[in-house]
């Protein structure tokens, strides 16, 4: 690829992009480990019931109604995040990409991001997207906005910057 490739393309924040950004980006919870914090509040609320504790029962019962309300934020990541995303400011925003040989920007609205190849640690491809490692961040480029060129020409430069 030359040095003067530059492909500029749009697209649009939508509920679909949202939707596949959070499935291929997000890590699938594990049964014990995430409900580690919900347990303990549910076995710290019965002790507390059990055991009389307190004068009052309220705190046990606080503590029990919190790890439920604990299990529903595990078991309903997805469609929490979702709708918080819907119901931002830069849903329906347009994106401007651009990917060069000094990295890949992206400007919506007020925000501008710009990632040089050698700041991206891993440039992970999935079959929808790419996902750019960077420290313990993560952004998500869909594939559908990208030709077969500047996808070869994202994994050139990534492999040259390491």
């Amino acid at each position: 690829m030359s040095k003067d490739f530059i492909f500029t393309t749009e697209y649009t924040l939508d509920k679909t992009f949202l939707a596949e950004c959070y499935d291929q980006t997000s890590r699938p919870a594990k049964f014990p480990k995430a409900y580690f914090k919900g347990i303990l509040f549910l076995l710290f609320g019965v002790v507390l019931l059990e055991f009389e504790l307190l004068p009052n029962g309220y705190v046990g019962w606080f503590f029990i109604v919190l790890s439920i309300i604990e299990a529903f934020s595990i078991y309903f990541k997805r469609t929490w995040w979702l709708w918080r995303q819907t119901f931002s400011m830069s849903t329906g925003n347009t994106v401007e990409l651009q990917v060069d040989p000094s990295g890949v920007s992206y400007k919506s609205g007020k925000n501008t991001r710009i990632m040089t190849w050698s700041e991206i640690d891993q440039l992970e491809q999935s079959e929808l997207g790419f996902i750019l490692h960077m420290g313990k961040q993560r952004q998500y480029i869909s594939k559908s906005c990208l030709n077969d060129d500047v996808i070869a020409f994202m994994v050139d430069q990534h492999a040259q910057s390491k």
